[in-house]
């Protein structure tokens, strides 16, 4: 399924969370609810606990609203972590690992990149371990193409 808030695509869980705002005679309530990822889940948790601790104290009925909602959302917060922990993580899908010329055309738009790097003083070494886990080729090629640019510089 996809996060409501991040619109990944990981497991997620619905929930509903609160906070209350006091404002000595009025009060507000503010809710985040839906599907929620891991990593959302905490942020809304954190975002609602923060503001019931430092907003919610102010009102005769605010403060046990409060009480309130750190209670249920303590309560929803550890379900949902509960439920994300059985949900089984997705695997990604193997990179293709290219080689040869196909990696040559790959790497050639990071030509100027390359140079630049080699130029503030980089090992040829690390960069060609960066472009080759980061743009799907083979170390053997990735070194090649840097070594290239390095002879020609």
């Amino acid at each position: 399924m996809r996060c409501d808030l991040c619109y990944q695509s990981e497991p997620t869980t619905y929930v509903e969370l609160h906070h209350n705002v006091g404002m000595l005679l009025l009060r507000r309530e503010y809710t985040t609810q839906g599907e929620l990822c891991r990593g959302c889940l905490g942020r809304a948790f954190w975002h609602h606990t923060l503001r019931n601790l430092t907003l919610g104290w102010w009102g005769a009925i605010s403060f046990f609203m409060t009480w309130y909602f750190l209670a249920s959302n303590l309560v929803s917060y550890v379900q949902a972590r509960g439920e994300l922990a059985k949900a089984a993580p997705r695997r990604a899908a193997p990179k293709p690992v290219a080689s040869g010329e196909e990696a040559q055309r790959l790497l050639e738009p990071f030509e100027h990149n390359v140079r630049m790097r080699l130029r503030d003083g980089e090992t040829p070494d690390s960069v060609a371990q960066d472009l080759s886990r980061y743009h799907g080729v083979e170390l053997v090629s990735a070194q090649r193409f840097v070594e290239q640019l390095r002879e020609a510089a």
